[in-house]
C-alpha cells in the first residue's frame, strides 16, 4: 500500500494507465528481432501493439506447509540511513529504499498490478472545488483506527506536519513533488483530527494532485517533532532576499552583494536540511507491515512485523473489467473504475505473513545469488541486469523459481553540463555517435540487456514514443568515428593530429592535441560508475565509452569505485564530469520524473534536487510545465512524446540500456502475484504479502 519514488539503481507486459478508467483493447509488447542494416546483421528491440487476452488471474501457490517463517533476503549494499527524512532526500540509495519500504503511509497509493490511483488511508477520491478566486481546495477525509506500530494514531496532524516541513525546510530530491509539485504553492490544514484540507493556488493537476500531493508519505509528528524543530532553529526569521539570484557569482561584475545575500540564505536552509537529514531515527515507528528496528553494519538489517498494520488481514481484488475492491476485516469495503465484472485477476489477503525480514548484506551479485542457491537466503533482491551465466548458476540451485518481467527503469550516462566539454552540445553529440550500444549489449554482454535510445522504457507502452529518433543504430565503427570527427571539426574543434580511420589495420588513429571551439584545451575528464562486482554491466559500458572518447582525443579515463561513494560527487555536491548509474521510475501512471529529472528549476547545483546535468532548455521547460499542469491525459502523452524528443537531442543523459527483471526465489516463497511491470523487486520483494513457508 505505499508509493515508489526515484530511486538511484544501484517478457511480455500489459502497462494500462492508472488514471484510466477502463482496460486498454491493445496491448504493448517488447520485442527482439534480427535484423540486416548496412550490410551487418544486429538485433533490435522492437515494439508492437497487439489484441489484448484474457487476463489469467494468478491464485496464490497453495500452501505446502505451515505459513511462516522469516523471509531472508538477499542485498549487495549497505542502505544509506534509516533516516526517512534523508531517504527521500540525498540518500535516496534503492538499498535504502528496500529495508524501509511501506514504512510512510499515505492517503492514496496505486494499486497492484495495473496502478490505478486508489485511496489508502484516505476514505474516498475528493473532487477539487473551486474557490472562486483562483484557488481550489480538497478535503480529504481520513479512516479512524490507523495507528503508529507504537500505537499512536495517525492523523491529519501527522499528515499536516510532514507537508509543512517539507515545504517550509525546502526539502530537496523527492521532497519537492511531496509539497510543491511543480512549484506550485499549496497549503495543508487539519479541520479536525481526521481531516486534511488542501488548498491550491491554481488548478489542480494530474500532476499536482494525483501524481504528488495525494500520494505524499506521512510521517510521525510525536516521533520527529524535536528533530524537525532542531532544522527550523536555522532558518527562523531568513528571508528570501528581495534582489534576484545572480546566475553565477564567479562571473565579473557580479553582483557582490546579492552573491553574499543568496550565500546565507543558502547555507542557512542547507543547515536546516542536514541537521534533518542526519538526525537520528533509532525507534523511528512505521505505519506500514514491518518496522525496521536493527542493523548490524556491514552484516544485516532486521525488519519485524507490525501487527498493529492497519491493512493486515484486507483481501484486495481485481477484476476484468478494471474494478478494483479492498475489503478489510471489519467488512469496509471499497470499489472503484468497474462493476466487479468479467474474471478476476487478482485476489490476495494483505499481511504481514513474516515475523521478521532479514537482508543480509552481500558485497556482491555473485556472494548474494551464491547464497540463494545453496538455501543461505529466500530471494535476492537484484535491481541490476543480470548475467546469463550468473543466472543459470542460481537455477541450478534446489527449488528456484525465477520470474521474468519488463523493467520500469533506465540506465544511462549524464553529463554536468555547468563543465566544458560536458557543456558543449557537439561534445555530447560527438559521444552518442560513438557509443556503439548495440555492439557492447550484443558482442559484449551477449544480449543480457536492451540498447535504450528514450528517456521512456518500452515497457510502459502509454508513455513510450516509438519514434524517438536513434539515428546511428547499424553504423559501424568506421563510420562512428568519421562522422563524430566531423561534427566536432564542423563546430570549431580542432586536433594536432586528427582522429582517423586507418584501413590497413582496421581501427582507429586516436587523436592528439585536442582543443574546443575557442582554443580551449580539454582537461583530464573521468567517468564515474559502479566497479564490476557491483554492476559488471555498467562496468563494462563505462570502460568502453571510456576507450571511444580516447579514441577522439579526449583525455577521458574510466573510475569504477562503489555505488555510495557516488552519491556524494553526483546528489551532493554537484561536482563531477560524467557518471553512469541507473534509475528506478517510480510513478508508472504518470512519469513526474520529467520535470525532477530535466527541469531547469530542480538543478543539483542549484538546489540539491534531481536534475543533475543542470539541463536548462527553454523549450523543455514549456513542455514539462505544461505536461505537469494539464488534467487531460491525451495532451499529457503528447507532450512526453515530444519531451523524449528533445532530450534524445539534447542529451543532458544518454540512455544505455534497460533490462528485463529476473526475480529469482526459493519456490517456498509465495508471493500475491510475479506479473508487473518492473518486476518483484519493484515492489521490494513484496515483503508484507509475501508468504515464506516453513521448511519441511
Amino acid at each position: 500500500m505505499s508509493k515508489k519514488f526515484y530511486l538511484v539503481l544501484g517478457i511480455l507486459v500489459i502497462a494500462s494507465l492508472a488514471l484510466a478508467a477502463c482496460a486498454p483493447e491493445t496491448v504493448t509488447v517488447v520485442e527482439t528481432v534480427i535484423v540486416e542494416k548496412a550490410g551487418e546483421t544486429i538485433i533490435e528491440t522492437v515494439v508492437v501493439e497487439v489484441a489484448a487476452e484474457a487476463p489469467v488471474v494468478e491464485e496464490p501457490v497453495a500452501a505446502a506447509a505451515e505459513c511462516c517463517d522469516a523471509y531472508r533476503v538477499a542485498i549487495f549494499e549497505e542502505p544509506v540511513s534509516l533516516n526517512y527524512w534523508n531517504y527521500l532526500g540525498p540518500g535516496s540509495s534503492v538499498w535504502t529504499q528496500y529495508v524501509l519500504a511501506g514504512q510512510a503511509p499515505a492517503l492514496f497509493t496505486l494499486s497492484d498490478k495495473r496502478f490505478d490511483f486508489v485511496p489508502s488511508l484516505a476514505k474516498a477520491i475528493p473532487e477539487a472545488v473551486d474557490n472562486g478566486d483562483g484557488t481550489y481546495t480538497i478535503t480529504v477525509e481520513m479512516v479512524e483506527g490507523a495507528t503508529w506500530s507504537d500505537g499512536e494514531p495517525v492523523t491529519a496532524n501527522d499528515v499536516v506536519f510532514t507537508h509543512n516541513a517539507c515545504k517550509d525546510l525546502k526539502l530537496t530530491q523527492n521532497w519537492p513533488n511531496q509539497c510543491s509539485p511543480n512549484g506550485v504553492d499549496v497549503t495543508a490544514e487539519a479541520a479536525d483530527d481526521y481531516t486534511v484540507v488542501y488548498t491550491f493556488a491554481e488548478a489542480p493537476s494530474l500532476g499536482t494532485w494525483q501524481a504528488g500531493i495525494a500520494l505524499a508519505p506521512i510521517l510521525p509528528q510525536h516521533f520527529w517533532a524535536d528533530g524537525v524543530a532542531a532544522a527550523y532553529v536555522f532558518v527562523d526569521g531568513v528571508a528570501a532576499p528581495e534582489m534576484e539570484r545572480p546566475e553565477d557569482c564567479e562571473a565579473e561584475g557580479a553582483d557582490a552583494d546579492a552573491c553574499a545575500a543568496y550565500a546565507t540564505y543558502d547555507e542557512a536552509y542547507t543547515n536546516a536540511r542536514t541537521t534533518l537529514y542526519e538526525a537520528d531515527a533509532a525507534g523511528a515507528p512505521s505505519a506500514g507491515g514491518y518496522t525496521t528496528d536493527k542493523w548490524e553494519a556491514g552484516a544485516f538489517v532486521q525488519r519485524t512485523a507490525n501487527d498493529g498494520y492497519y491493512f493486515k488481514g484486507a483481501e484486495i481484488v481485481e477484476f476484468e473489467d478494471g474494478t478494483w475492491s479492498l475489503t478489510m476485516p471489519d467488512g469496509t469495503a471499497y470499489e472503484l473504475y468497474g462493476n466487479a465484472e468479467g474474471e478476476e485477476t487478482l485476489r490476495y489477503t494483505s499481511g504481514p505473513y513474516s515475523p521478521n525480514v532479514i537482508f543480509s548484506i552481500y558485497g556482491s551479485q555473485d556472494a548474494a545469488f551464491l547464497a540463494l542457491a545453496n538455501g543461505e537466503v529466500d530471494y535476492v533482491i537484484n535491481p541490476l541486469g543480470l548475467s546469463r551465466g550468473l543466472r543459470e548458476q542460481a537455477e541450478k540451485g534446489q527449488g528456484i523459481t525465477t520470474y521474468t518481467n519488463a523493467d520500469y527503469g533506465m540506465y544511462y550516462i549524464a553529463f554536468n553540463m555547468n563543465k566544458f566539454p560536458m557543456s558543449n552540445y557537439e561534445f555530447r553529440q560527438a559521444a552518442d555517435i560513438v557509443m556503439d550500444k548495440e555492439f557492447v549489449v550484443n558482442s559484449v554482454l551477449g544480449g543480457v540487456v536492451f540498447p535504450m535510445y528514450s528517456t521512456m522504457p518500452p515497457g510502459n507502452g502509454f508513455w513510450y514514443n516509438p519514434d524517438t529518433p536513434a539515428p546511428y543504430v547499424g553504423l559501424s565503427r568506421e563510420e562512428r568515428v568519421n562522422m563524430a570527427v566531423q561534427v566536432l571539426t564542423d563546430a570549431g574543434w580542432s586536433w594536432e593530429t586528427a582522429p582517423a580511420w586507418n584501413a590497413d589495420t582496421e581501427d582507429v588513429d586516436p587523436g592528439v592535441g585536442i582543443k574546443g571551439p575557442d582554443g580551449q584545451e580539454v582537461p583530464e575528464l573521468t567517468i564515474l560508475g559502479p566497479g564490476p562486482a557491483y554492476d559488471p554491466i555498467r562496468a563494462t559500458f563505462n570502460q568502453w565509452i571510456s576507450e571511444w572518447l580516447r579514441e577522439l582525443g579526449m583525455p577521458v579515463k574510466s573510475e569504477l569505485t562503489g555505488f555510495n561513494t557516488i552519491l556524494g560527487p553526483v546528489f551532493v555536491d554537484a561536482n563531477y564530469d560524467m557518471y553512469i548509474l541507473g534509475w528506478s521510475l517510480g510513478n508508472v501512471a504518470f512519469p513526474s520524473y520529467y520535470y525532477d529529472f530535466w527541469h531547469s528549476s530542480q538543478c543539483t547545483a542549484d538546489t540539491g534536487n534531481y536534475n543533475t546535468p543542470c539541463f536548462k532548455n527553454d523549450e523543455y521547460d514549456a513542455l514539462v510545465e505544461e505536461f505537469m499542469s494539464t488534467g487531460d491525459l491525451e495532451r499529457a502523452q503528447e507532450l512526453v512524446y515530444q519531451m523524449q524528443v528533445v532530450l534524445a537531442d539534447q542529451r543532458p543523459y544518454i540512455n544505455l540500456f534497460y533490462k528485463q527483471t529476473y526475480d529469482l526465489a526459493n519456490e517456498r516463497v509465495v508471493f500475491p502475484y510475479t506479473e508487473t511491470l518492473g518486476g518483484i523487486e519493484a515492489q521490494a520483494g513484496m515483503q508484507t504479502d509475501a508468504q515464506v513457508l516453513l521448511s519441511k
